[in-house]
């Protein structure tokens, strides 16, 4: 924060009267994304072990795409209440359409990516273990 002031996304930076509220972001941001790296990690160990179709993978990305879409109802959050000390709540959503359209419609895309994965690897794990019995 202090040493790279310019590094960080546009979503992180806050108006208004609530400097701390951009540290607690920041530090949420890098709290999720590491968590998310760690389940990606996961995730490919599952992989790499063949075990696509087990109950471990449909937890690991359902866990993958609600982190991904909590982070993105964090920001859209963290930018409607720091701008609406100024203005109303409309005008701060008005003001947040940018962030919406650039870092938060991707994120709840990937999220729901995920969730539907999740959903997919549910179904055919029911049908393998169908598949296992009658053969």
């Amino acid at each position: 924060m202090a040493l790279f002031p310019d590094t960080f996304p546009g979503i992180l930076e806050t108006e208004g009267h609530y400097p701390i509220l951009k540290n607690v972001s920041i530090y949420a941001f890098f709290i999720f994304i590491t968590f998310i790296l760690y389940q990606f990690r996961k995730f490919a160990s599952v992989i790499r072990a063949n075990k696509l179709f087990s109950n471990e993978s449909i937890l690991i990305s359902k866990y993958i795409g609600t982190l991904f879409i909590i982070v993105g109802s964090t920001f859209v959050l963290i930018k409607i209440i720091s701008t609406i000390n100024k203005t109303n709540f409309f005008q701060a959503l008005a003001r947040s359409i940018p962030i919406l359209i650039v870092y938060v419609i991707p994120l709840f895309v990937v999220g729901i990516f995920f969730l539907l994965l999740s959903d997919g690897f549910k179904k055919a794990l029911a049908l393998k273990e169908e598949n296992d019995l009658t053969v």
